[in-house]
């Protein structure tokens, strides 16, 4: 019973260890995202500001995906 125990033990602490990776990826690359998409916004305000249009729905994705990630306590 113990050994089994301990079996049962080992084998969960490596799935939370696999799960723990995974998260901390999750984290990485929102992060990644979220600055790419600061950049993106950035190269689209001087494209206008060159007068160059962007389409407005496009800006409005990009806007309305950032809400949804940020949520919506955050600024």
């Amino acid at each position: 019973m113990t050994e089994k125990l301990q079996a049962i033990r080992s084998k969960n602490a490596k799935l939370m260890e696999t799960n723990l990776s995974l998260l901390l990826e999750i984290r990485e690359t929102d992060t990644d995202i979220d600055e790419a998409r600061r950049k993106l916004l950035t190269q689209c305000k001087l494209l206008e500001n060159h007068g160059i249009p962007v389409p407005q729905h496009f800006l409005e994705l990009l806007a309305e995906s950032q809400q949804i990630i940020q949520g919506p306590n955050e600024p």
